[in-house]
């Protein structure tokens, strides 16, 4: 993610902050301590009220960040690679290179989250109860991760993209139905009935006296419909082959490690690639897959030992509409998707194309990039 800062690592993934999330932390902050805390724990100093809501923002951002953490290490258990995560304004975002094999792993993979939020949740409840009654900052903050972990866990459970509940959805579908892309599909379309209605119910609530918790609800369903709404009005009628990469970068799965960085992620500038053995596809390599091989070692290790392989790997076809794949790329933030036909590799779609496509539609001031075509 742009503007982003790494921070540390825990179990090889890389932790990160984007920008946004200093903004988000400042107004938390400030909300708190002018808000919440200062109504319901009246007559601490101005300086109590700031130290612990500022306690509070990071212990709820701490929160947020082992619910993606519960994300990644399933999916890492899974087999799946994980590059990073990153903490932004509307949360977390767990960056995992590929997309579930099955509905079992993707159902695992999202339940993980809201459950582990539940448990802090509860964990800081049962701590609050000796302090019950007391007037303390530790009651305050415990009592409040309760709340909002409680809230987080539920939210999440929401039944629209990108929402861990959207994919729940989606496994179940997908479990059904035996199709990943039907199951894409159907639950982008509930996840927008939902959002509507919480739009509805938040003007409701608004008009009703409650303008506050009017103005949050209606929020929550913007943020559901703007997250699925908008980028399929602006890929409606686009495919995968008009957007994809038709020269990709393909590499030999014989090769070092460090011949593949040497001779082609450096010479060309690039972070992944395909990787073929008597011309046929057999994975996909990223920088992420080669930095959990020790530097020294790059010289004996091959990259068919480190490459993500084939069988691991969510695979479109140049006709698919971008609409019923973008969720597949979004709900895991997944990089790039290699794009195949009657067997053979005929480009890969990646996420730097799409913001080119989307530049250039942005660029030249076309609001219907096909009918200027």
């Amino acid at each position: 993610m742009a503007g982003s800062i790494r921070l540390f690592k825990i179990a090889g993934i890389d932790i990160e902050i984007n920008v946004s999330w200093i903004i988000v932390l400042v107004l938390l902050t400030w909300s708190l301590a002018t808000g919440w805390f200062s109504a319901l724990y009246p007559g601490w100093s101005t300086a109590t009220y700031w130290l612990v809501s500022l306690i509070s923002a990071l212990l709820l951002f701490v929160s947020v960040l082992l619910h993606e953490l519960a994300h990644s290490l399933v999916a890492r258990r899974r087999g799946l690679s994980v590059h990073s995560i990153t903490l932004f304004i509307f949360g977390g975002v767990s960056n995992i290179e590929q997309e579930p094999t099955s509905p079992g792993i993707e159902f695992q993979m999202a339940f993980v989250g809201p459950i582990v939020s539940l448990l802090i949740a509860g964990i800081a409840y049962l701590l609050s109860l000796p302090l019950r009654g007391v007037n303390s900052p530790i009651t305050a903050i415990l009592t409040y991760l309760a709340v909002t972990n409680v809230l987080l866990g539920i939210f999440n459970l929401i039944p629209g993209f990108p929402l861990d509940g959207g994919r729940v959805l989606r496994s179940i579908i997908w479990k059904v139905t035996g199709s990943l892309q039907k199951a894409t599909r159907a639950a982008a379309i509930i996840g927008q009935v939902i959002a509507f209605l919480f739009i509805l119910w938040g003007i409701w609530q608004f008009f009703g006296g409650n303008v506050l918790n009017g103005f949050w609800i209606g929020f929550i369903g913007w943020f559901l419909l703007v997250s699925q709404v908008m980028l399929q009005s602006v890929f409606r009628g686009v495919t995968v082959g008009e957007v994809m990469n038709r020269a990709p970068i393909m590499v030999p799965a014989d090769i070092s490690l460090q011949k593949l960085v040497d001779d082609y992620f450096l010479r060309y500038g690039i972070r992944s690639a395909l990787v073929t053995q008597d011309d046929q596809l057999v994975g996909l390599i990223t920088l992420s897959d080669i930095r959990h091989v020790p530097r020294e070692q790059w010289g004996q290790v091959p990259v068919s030992r480190v490459m993500i392989p084939l069988n691991r790997l969510h695979v479109v076809s140049p006709q698919q509409s971008l609409n019923d794949v973008l969720p597949l790329m979004v709900s895991r933030d997944v990089n790039q998707l290699p794009v195949m036909q009657d067997g053979r590799v005929v480009g890969v779609l990646s996420r730097d194309a799409i913001m080119r496509y989307l530049e250039i539609k942005r660029s030249l001031g076309l609001e219907d990039w096909r009918k200027a075509a």
